[in-house]
């Protein structure tokens, strides 16, 4: 191998460790930047829609913005208070719940011999750091500050919701600069592209905007299905308590696959324990894992596999490494992320450089 080879290779390893270093250590911004696409993308579609109905652009624009802030900002101050003084009340009625349930299995376990050599008895109330009501809040706060993994980086030392609320700011902000005028971002992508490879390129960003709608539009289909049978259901026929905050909660959940269709468990176990009786549970949440059986494996399938086609094996498995790498918000932007990197690998990798475009792969 010549010298000069030899150097050229060199250089660029240590390029591409640069760049892949500076990827790294700039996570954070990166995914919030892909959440500003993301939530731009979103907000162009109702915009889209009033301009095929004669709306002109700005006036669209300025609607579909003010609509997508008024929305945003009451289900906040609805969802996040509501969720907040159940978890509250809860917290106050655990200390008492647990001394009663110590009691009870301690004269279980009294009057059992037999379960005496196999259950351990539980200690006398002398602990250190008994269980109160203020122990319980720091538990609660330390689990959500480890679940949000990008929001305290950014903005630590401010509160948890406040940090949170700041970067969806952030966010919602970078969004609108997106849309007021998203061909001066295209254009100045394509001065770093050859030329010859600028109506290709602007065929994949095509391509990745197409693929992003077909997302939301999914997305769109599923939060609405399980907001209506969760509310209809749990709240008008089985009486739940703050049943809509509960379908809200689950139809924003469906944004993250696989895990989503679990957390709502919490908020019907807060509201059931805080508001009504505790045996109520046995009902609820059984229906509530009937409702998203339902939705999830009977109604939904037919219309996202008809948008997006991503095996759920390897799903789960990029939802784990997205999320040791960005945290929460890249365990919601999960999907999308894996959908653009897809389309972006087949598009310029599998059709342009190996040409496997219109070629068909059979395994014997």
């Amino acid at each position: 191998m010549p010298f000069s080879e030899y150097i050229k290779r060199v250089l660029a390893t240590v390029l591409l460790l640069a760049v892949a270093t500076a990827l790294w250590s700039t996570r954070s911004i990166l995914v919030l930047a892909f959440a500003s696409v993301v939530i731009a993308i979103a907000i162009a579609q109702p915009m889209l829609f009033l301009q095929r109905k004669g709306v002109k652009r700005g006036l669209a624009l300025a609607l579909a913005i003010g609509f997508s802030f008024t929305a945003i900002t009451l289900l906040s101050l609805w969802i996040i208070p509501t969720l907040g003084k159940g978890v509250g009340e809860l917290v106050n009625e655990v200390p008492a719940a647990a001394e009663k349930a110590k009691v009870a299995y301690g004269e279980w376990w009294h009057a059992t011999p037999s379960a005496q050599g196999i259950m351990p008895k539980i200690p006398e109330a002398n602990a250190k750091e008994p269980l109160d009501a203020n122990a319980i809040r720091n538990v609660f706060n330390w689990l959500v500050k480890s679940g949000m993994a990008i929001a305290p980086d950014l903005l630590g030392g401010i509160g948890i919701i406040a940090s949170i609320l700041v970067n969806l700011g952030l966010v919602l902000f970078i969004a609108v600069f997106f849309l007021l005028d998203p061909q001066s971002y295209i254009k100045a992508f394509l001065y770093l592209v050859p030329k010859d490879n600028h109506e290709r390129t602007k065929e994949i960003v095509r391509t990745l905007y197409t693929t992003l709608t077909k997302w939301l539009n999914a997305q769109l289909f599923s939060v609405t299905v399980i907001v209506l049978l969760v509310w209809f259901i749990l709240g008008v026929i089985l009486g739940m308590p703050n049943a809509m905050v509960v379908a809200l909660f689950a139809g924003l959940a469906t944004f993250i696959p696989n895990i989503g269709a679990v957390l709502p468990i919490i908020p019907i176990g807060i509201f059931t324990l805080a508001y009504a009786d505790p045996g109520k549970l046995l009902v609820y949440i059984p229906v509530y894992l009937a409702i998203q059986f339902t939705e999830s494996n009977i109604i939904t399938p037919q219309v996202v596999k008809a948008q997006l086609n991503i095996p759920a094996g390897f799903l789960m498995l990029f939802q784990l490494l997205i999320t040791m790498a960005l945290g929460a918000l890249g365990l919601v932007l999960a999907v999308p992320i894996l959908a653009t990197l897809i389309v972006f690998v087949r598009e310029v990798y599998s059709y342009d450089v190996l040409k496997l475009k219109n070629v068909k792969v059979h395994i014997d």
